[in-house]
C-alpha cells in the first residue's frame, strides 16, 4: 500500500506539473493568438495601404501621360504659331515696302501738284 500510495502521489505531482505546462501553453497560444491578430490587422493595413499607393500611381501615370500630351499639343501650337509670326513678319516687310514706295509715290505726286499749282498762279 505504501507503494501505491508513492506512485499516486507521484501521479498527483505529474498531473500537477501536466496542468501547469498545459496552463503556460494555453497562455502562450493565447499570446500567439493575439500576435497573430495583430500581424494579420497590420498586414491588413499594409495591404490597404499598398492598395492606395497603387491608385496613387494609377493617377499619377495618368496626370503625366495627360501632361505630355499637352506639351506635345502646347509644342507644336507653338512651333505653328512661330511660323506663322515668321510669315506675317515677311508679310509686313512687304507691305512696309509698298506703303515706303506709295508714300513715296504720293510724295512726287504732291510735289507735281504743287509744281502745277505754281505754273497755274502763274498763268
Amino acid at each position: 500500500m505504501e507503494k501505491f500510495k508513492e506512485k499516486l502521489a507521484t501521479l498527483r505531482a505529474e498531473v500537477d506539473t501536466a496542468n501547469k505546462r498545459a496552463t503556460e501553453l494555453e497562455e502562450k497560444a493565447r499570446a500567439l493568438e493575439a500576435e497573430h491578430d495583430s500581424k494579420d490587422n497590420e498586414l491588413s493595413n499594409l495591404q490597404s495601404r499598398a492598395k492606395e499607393l497603387e491608385e496613387s500611381l494609377e493617377t499619377a501615370e495618368t496626370n503625366l501621360k495627360q501632361a505630355n500630351t499637352d506639351f506635345r499639343e502646347a509644342d507644336l501650337r507653338a512651333e505653328q504659331l512661330g511660323k506663322k509670326a515668321v510669315k506675317i513678319q515677311q508679310e509686313i516687310s512687304v507691305w512696309d515696302k509698298k506703303n515706303a514706295d506709295l508714300d513715296s509715290k504720293y510724295q512726287e505726286a504732291k510735289a507735281e501738284m504743287d509744281e502745277l499749282e505754281g505754273q497755274m498762279e502763274g498763268v
